[in-house]
């Protein structure tokens, strides 16, 4: 863990194995790990690995069994019911905005009608005073 690692490393540092003078100084044994020991050499491990002939291993998510409580699974039951009526409410009130929607056009148009009539009617009546 990478919590730990930085002190390990202070330790490494502070205990040294003692000198004694006229001996021939000694290559102690160290330990390296087998498996990579941070997640960018893990990641870089299995990146450079050779999967073009087939070998990829298949990743299969494993089946448990989930265990709930009955009043948890009925509370959820009523929950997924409620949200479900406030969606068709939601639904129903939608339409009806559509609705008002169309009949309110409906109204805007005939009233641009209405103008457009009158606005021809008063070019003729214009046109008809100026003529005389």
């Amino acid at each position: 863990m990478a919590l730990f690692k930085k002190k390990k490393d202070e330790t490494k540092q502070k205990i040294r194995p003692p000198v004694f003078p006229g001996l021939p100084e000694h290559n102690f044994p160290t330990y390296e790990p087998a498996f990579p020991s941070s997640l960018d050499n893990i990641k870089r491990a299995v990146q450079d690995q050779d999967f073009s002939h087939g070998e990829r291993p298949l990743a299969v998510p494993e089946e448990k069994a989930i265990f709930v409580k009955v009043e948890k699974y009925k509370e959820a039951i009523d929950t997924l019911e409620v949200i479900k009526e406030k969606l068709r409410t939601a639904q129903a009130v939608l339409n009806e905005l559509r609705e008002l929607k169309k009949k309110e056009e409906a109204e805007i148009e005939e009233w641009q009608n209405t103008i457009n009539d009158i606005k021809e009617k008063l070019t003729l009546v214009d046109n008809n005073l100026f003529e005389i």
